[in-house]
């Protein structure tokens, strides 16, 4: 048995976190943004929730790069365990 879907797929988590992370298809975008528009507090949580993201980015670019140490790079790592 198969089963056809009408009409734009629901939003899920899955969505949601795309959405936050900029990785939605520009069609999808426009789904879920307007399921936000829709969903006022779910928005502001997910607004909320980018806002953090965006905070943490700039918290750990630095970190993020630096290069990675010679003891934690494949190559050295497999030659350790040869």
């Amino acid at each position: 048995m198969t089963t056809s879907h009408a009409g734009p797929l629901p939003i899920g988590e899955d969505d949601l976190q795309a959405w936050i992370d900029e990785r939605l298809t520009p069609a999808r975008r426009a789904e879920v943004e307007a399921w936000l528009t829709a969903k006022p507090e779910t928005a502001a949580r997910m607004r909320a929730t980018a806002a953090q993201r965006l905070v943490l980015r700039g918290t750990l670019q630095a970190k993020h790069d630096e290069p990675v140490p010679a003891r934690l790079r494949v190559s050295n790592l497999m030659a350790a365990n040869g």
